[in-house]
């Protein structure tokens, strides 16, 4: 049990995938650190896949290194994936990406959320540094001269120099820091689930257009897909409506059989679609990072690195100020972590957007100029390397443990 009135130099609001990494860089720096979360800690089971995935770059693989979990997350699961296929259905317009043509060994790694959130909770509790408030909601904060005081459900107070709004799309730190954002809605939903496929999935990720939206299938250890399938809001539901042979059917149809046949399918979920983007990162002593200040279209597999990237640039912008014996929650050391990610998400976040608007189009003109664009951006080396480098974490302006 947590004293009543205990002081902390960060509070991270969101026990996910980034407020996790984000305490754990923090409290690597020696900061005092609670991470506070309404939910229980996401569990990772060995037993079976989770439905909820993320294509996690080497940017983003550098982190857990830094942090010194990589090697529990392999224990525990991750599916490299060496090489990818993206094509549109019904269509010659096809691109291809090889982790050797990069001269890389993989392009990446297939990794279970839950996994990852598991692993950067265990590295959490051996330190003593660190107390973890789980299905314990952030309810209100208040402002005082050097800090924050939190009021939590649990009747508990606490205080803090710095609060880390790391708490998701529907930010309740960003509610009640007074922070606005910009929502659109892309009338479309995200169907995730495991797929037994009679192929081989070759360790490549493969990605198909349909008129509809696209549809990923993510190379498993175990010889199985992770799908998402991306798909306008009507025709969802009705894909959700089919019974699980029907489901494996179509999938198999609209994919072309580029893997074979689709033979069986875990439970589906699926979720609503939108991009949103806040006005601002920060309030006094406050921070956004991760879904928290944006989300984008899932369609290139970005969103959980711009969001350990956020986590990487904070912690480096605080320990430099620590450094120079300055506030490190003052608000010219937060405008520097938001200047330097705002600019970077801002044109992940329109890129995405634009493509989903090019590849969401069944007019012929569109879908001819695609055809010639895929095409050109395929025969094209340095155009295609460029493109593969800033997906895979290789570009871009990165924190410093990014890099090596």
């Amino acid at each position: 049990m947590v004293a009543q009135g205990k002081s902390y130099d960060v509070v991270v609001s969101g026990a996910g995938m980034v407020g996790a990494a984000t305490a754990c860089l923090l409290t690597k720096q020696g900061m005092r650190v609670a991470l506070v979360d309404s939910q229980p800690l996401a569990q990772w089971h060995q037993s079976h896949f989770s439905a909820r995935v993320s294509a996690v770059n080497l940017a983003s693989m550098r982190v857990f290194r830094w942090l010194e979990i990589w090697d529990e997350i392999q224990h525990r699961r991750i599916s490299p994936y060496s090489g990818m296929q993206v094509w549109e259905n019904n269509s010659s317009a096809a691109i291809s990406f090889n982790a050797m043509e990069m001269g890389q060994p993989q392009l990446g790694y297939i990794i279970e959320n839950s996994a990852i959130v598991s692993a950067l909770v265990d590295k959490l509790r051996q330190n003593y540094n660190v107390d973890i408030f789980e299905q314990t909601a952030l309810q209100s904060r208040s402002e005082h001269s050097d800090c924050l005081e939190l009021q939590l459900d649990n009747g508990q107070s606490i205080e803090c120099r710095l609060l880390v709004g790391a708490d998701g799309a529907n930010s309740h730190t960003r509610q009640i820091s007074g922070i606005d954002t910009s929502f659109s809605d892309y009338g479309q939903d995200a169907i995730v689930t495991t797929v037994t496929i009679s192929g081989d999935h070759q360790k490549t990720a493969w990605q198909c257009f349909l008129a509809t939206g696209p549809v990923a299938m993510l190379p498993l250890s175990d010889g199985r897909c992770s799908i998402v399938w991306t798909c306008d809001r009507e025709f969802c539901q009705q894909v959700m409506d089919l019974d699980d042979g029907e489901f494996c059917l179509r999938l198999s149809q609209y994919f072309e059989h580029q893997l074979g046949k689709v033979v069986g399918c875990d439970k589906r979920v699926s979720f609503p679609l939108r991009q949103h983007h806040a006005s601002t990162y920060l309030s006094r002593r406050t921070v956004l990072v991760g879904d928290a200040a944006h989300i984008t279209h899932p369609l290139a597999g970005l969103g959980a690195n711009i969001g350990f990237m956020d986590a990487a640039a904070l912690s480096q912008e605080l320990d430099t100020a620590n450094s120079n014996n300055r506030d490190f929650a003052s608000r010219s050391v937060l405008r520097r972590y938001e200047r330097w990610r705002k600019g970077e998400n801002a044109l992940v976040l329109a890129t995405m957007k634009g493509f989903k608007s090019v590849f969401g189009s069944d007019i012929a003109a569109v879908r001819s100029a695609r055809a010639i664009g895929l095409s050109l951006a395929d025969s094209i080396e340095p155009v295609k390397q460029q493109f593969a480098r800033y997906a895979m974490g290789l570009a871009g302006d990165l924190a410093q443990i990014c890099r090596n």
